[in-house]
């Protein structure tokens, strides 16, 4: 049972480093798309949702502070998908697989979305000439801009999608549902994550303001 629970333990914590990654590989794609640029939400629920918490409780903070706000909601997303697909499986007819098993599965499918992540890094820090760590934090911390590549929107696109059949075939596996119970499951879920996010977001935006925003109270 203890090498079961450590198993569990370590599933958890390696997809709490893919959605990190996830968060930095998606926040490159809204920091080039930042500055009045054309850029759109990445199609998946974990992004979506921690867009929502993101801007639910946003902070008038420093950038550094802010980029760190932007991490932590993309595993509290994941962990948030991951809670509302296995708490409700059973009421559709799926099985209800250990969080930690699923949350492993189902975290790994985001993966193609880390593929465009060092080549953006690379070209943030390259801006307009050689490469510089120090114009890359730039970029990064939105106190500067650079050259938006034109295949930035359609790689990002191109690989969410991916990674969506990628989670939609390992949903079916984790938690044995298909055709319209499966369609029924997933929008439910969808919408329960959605309202979750936002409610959590709203909740913990005064006592974050407070905290970080003490001149505004």
């Amino acid at each position: 049972m203890g090498l079961m629970t450590w198993r569990y333990k370590k599933d958890v914590l390696k997809a709490v480093l893919i959605w990190l990654l996830v968060a930095v590989s998606v926040g490159w794609y809204y920091v080039f798309t930042y500055y009045g640029r054309t850029g759109i939400p990445i199609p998946l629920p974990e992004p979506c949702a921690a867009l929502i918490l993101y801007y639910f409780s946003v902070l008038n903070a420093s950038t550094k502070l802010q980029a760190a706000h932007w991490l932590v909601a993309f595993p509290v997303a994941g962990l948030l998908w991951v809670g509302a697909l296995t708490m409700t499986a059973p009421f559709f007819g799926g099985r209800r697989e250990h969080f930690g098993w699923a949350a492993g599965r189902l975290s790994r499918t985001l993966l193609p979305v880390l593929i465009p992540l060092p080549v953006v890094a690379y070209l943030a820090g390259a801006g307009f000439g050689g490469f510089s760590f120090s114009r890359m934090m730039s970029v990064a911390l939105r106190e500067s801009g650079a050259p938006v590549p034109w295949w930035l929107t359609p790689v990002y696109l191109g690989t969410a999608v991916v990674a969506l059949l990628w989670q939609f075939s390992a949903y079916k596996k984790v938690y044995d549902l298909q055709g319209k119970k499966a369609a029924l499951h997933l929008a439910a879920s969808a919408i329960a994550l959605t309202l979750v996010a936002a409610g959590i977001g709203a909740l913990v935006a005064y006592p974050l303001r407070q905290l970080f925003e003490p001149n505004l109270f």
